[in-house]
């Protein structure tokens, strides 16, 4: 639907004779609107108050504007009586929604029900995600807010009434009075309580095995259930006490059941190597296998990946590029060059590996990307989004071997001002691999290497130091911050034991590549800003009053 059209919707049902004051959300269910059009009835509905078309009333509540003196009094007075209705005992008792009926058709029965106690009623529940705090209490967050709004707007969910809620369940809330929350700073938040779990995010869940009364139960990690779940025969997979396990829930628990649930898997005793690196990837629900259709449009990637092929590419091959990674890097995602041409002025090239190349729109590589989201880094595993022969091979920036990327030409002028930017599609050709240790010792014994490295990537290094410092000195002198907070990187034997742990420095080879990388994301937001296109990108907004 456009957004005029929904816009003269809202409004017809809102200036009707017979119109009740209520939320946004509501008058989406009014119009039986789709679920898409209904996440949008909140943005028409402010959109339409700016323009003064409509107003919002008590609690929020949606209004015409030509209402009168004494309408707006009486929807005060129905305001003020739902409230009064919310403090009494009454209306603590949990509205009974069997999980059999349909979600839809709830709703509709809700909305036919015509009597002022069923409209209060409906306008009291809400849906939303759950979210559990370490005291075992809990915040649901309504459907549709948005995601840059604090905490504070959240609804306070006590540990007695959250309903055996998990983190991320989908649940229906009843909306109860202001009153102290325990999670806050003892200031008033509207608390709640949870009538039903609509979708549940998860059903497996690690904790270790024990057993009471010759029955075996497991106590799930974290604070999801406040009791151990009983489970059936642990015989059958020889989960010895202390053992980290994964279960399956049967039944959740409730306030009069302590729930069911069967043993899967048994991860072992907790420290033993890699029991805590499984223990991981199930809680989180990483998904570590790629099926096979998608290996098979891996291979299927690889088998028409010809290095040679410059069609619609422009050739850097023969130009002197670099890359600097961690000593342990998997795989190579960006690579530098950098030449200082006739007017005095720095010609900087930033080449990322052009990895959508190799994932077509809508592919079967496209869509598990999607689900993974992101590659995930443990201390002795890397789950990557895409298969390896993609991300550690096609779309790997190694030495010597030709390789796609999509390649961003910065030129400054002599004191470091970025004047002119071309992003383009390129072949290009690493000519060696540095380690950030390496290059930290370049910089310390710049006569040794001088005698060991070709003389195009000695000059390289060399410029590349220069320039760096320059533009962060630049950076630094307009104000930008510097925030070094320490990162701890643990250290593993051959075994997979934990060895001991470091604290990673933030030496000058690091702020190199930080100030390139910084370079080319300024150059590149600036470019599609300049050119007026819509981009994805990451914004910091103010902090909440109470933070």
């Amino acid at each position: 639907m456009e957004s005029q059209d929904l816009e003269q919707r809202i409004l017809q049902h809102v200036n009707q004779a017979n119109y009740k004051a209520v939320k946004p959300t509501a008058i989406g269910r009014k119009l039986r609107l789709s679920a898409e059009e209904q996440k949008t009835v909140r943005v028409t509905v402010k959109r339409l108050v700016k323009k003064k078309k409509l107003k919002y009333g008590p609690r929020h509540l949606v209004l015409p504007v030509q209402q009168s003196a004494k309408e707006r009094e009486a929807d005060t007075q129905v305001s003020a009586s739902v409230d009064s209705q919310n403090d009494s005992p009454e209306s603590a008792a949990p509205v009974v929604l069997s999980p059999q009926r349909d979600t839809e058709k709830t709703k509709e029965s809700v909305e036919d029900t015509e009597s002022a106690s069923s409209e209060q009623h409906a306008e009291n529940t809400m849906l939303g995600t759950f979210s559990r705090a370490a005291g075992g209490f809990g915040f649901v967050r309504p459907t549709g807010t948005d995601r840059a709004v604090g905490r504070d707007h959240d609804i306070f969910i006590a540990a007695h009434d959250s309903l055996a809620a998990c983190q991320g369940d989908t649940v229906r809330i009843q909306v109860g009075r202001p009153g102290k929350s325990q999670g806050g700073s003892g200031h008033n938040q509207t608390r709640g309580r949870v009538i039903e779990i609509v979708t549940r995010v998860r059903n497996q869940f690690v904790g270790t095995y024990r057993e009471k009364a010759k029955r075996g139960i497991v106590s799930i990690d974290g604070n999801q259930f406040e009791r151990p779940i009983p489970v059936g025969d642990a015989g059958a997979k020889r989960a010895a006490i202390g053992d980290k396990v994964v279960i399956e829930m049967v039944r959740f628990p409730s306030g009069h059941d302590s729930g069911e649930a069967v043993l899967t898997e048994v991860l072992g005793t907790r420290g033993e190597p890699g029991v805590d690196t499984q223990m991981i990837l199930h809680e989180f629900m990483i998904r570590q296998e790629f099926p096979e259709e998608v290996l098979d449009d891996a291979r299927d990637q690889a088998n028409q990946f010809d290095e040679n092929d410059l069609t619609d590419r422009d050739d850097l091959t023969a130009d002197t590029i670099i890359t600097i990674d961690p000593v342990d890097a998997r795989d190579f995602d960006d690579a530098i060059s950098l030449e200082k041409i006739e007017n005095g002025h720095w010609r900087l090239g930033v080449h990322i590996a052009d990895v959508a190349h190799f994932v077509p729109v809508g592919s079967k590589l496209d869509v598990e990307a999607r689900l993974r989201a992101t590659s995930v880094y443990l201390p002795d595993l890397v789950v990557p989004m895409l298969p390896e022969i993609i991300s550690n091979n096609l779309a790997s920036l190694q030495p010597d071997r030709n390789r796609y990327a999509t390649t961003a030409i910065i030129e400054f002028n002599a004191e470091g001002i970025p004047i002119a930017t071309d992003v383009k599609k390129t072949v290009i050709r690493s000519c060696r691999r540095f380690t950030y240790e390496e290059i930290d010792d370049f910089l310390d014994n710049r006569s040794k290497w001088q005698e060991t490295l070709d003389k195009n990537i000695y000059l390289l290094l060399d410029r590349m130091y220069e320039l760096a410092m320059l533009l962060r000195g630049r950076r630094l002198e307009h104000g930008s911050l510097e925030i070094g907070l320490p990162e701890i990187k643990i250290d593993l034997d051959g075994n997979g034991e934990v060895a001991g742990a470091h604290r990673t420095v933030n030496t000058e080879s690091h702020q190199i590549i930080e100030e390139f990388m910084l370079a080319a994301n300024q150059a590149v937001a600036t470019l599609l800003n300049d050119r007026e296109l819509k981009f994805l990108r990451r914004i910091h907004p103010d902090p909440t009053k109470r933070k």
